[in-house]
């Protein structure tokens, strides 16, 4: 019997998810939350600049990058995996 839990192991790079957060993003949210804990003490006038000015840095780019370690999978083969796929692939491929 084949161990199907040996062939494969969790992306040490992306933990699992498949995917890495964007570090930009990171940095926004986190002066996000440095000016809504400073909101609440500003003027309505003062607090409509705020809005605006916070509108302004949000990044472009997207919040997620997928994985290059596992593509999106949130695995990656072991070696015993490996070593099965390459079996597969020998097999099945008539020209290999």
């Amino acid at each position: 019997m084949i161990n199907i839990n040996a062939l494969e192991k969790q992306c040490p790079k992306c933990f699992g998810l498949g995917r890495i957060e964007n570090p930009t993003w990171l940095q926004f949210w986190t002066m996000q939350n440095d000016l809504k804990d400073g909101f609440q003490t500003l003027t309505d006038q003062a607090q409509e600049t705020s809005v605006e000015n916070a509108d302004q840095g949000q990044p472009t780019e997207p919040i997620f990058f997928i994985c290059r370690e596992c593509h999106g999978k949130g695995k990656i083969l072991t070696a015993e995996g490996k070593q099965l796929i390459e079996f597969v692939r020998f097999w099945i491929n008539p020209n290999y």
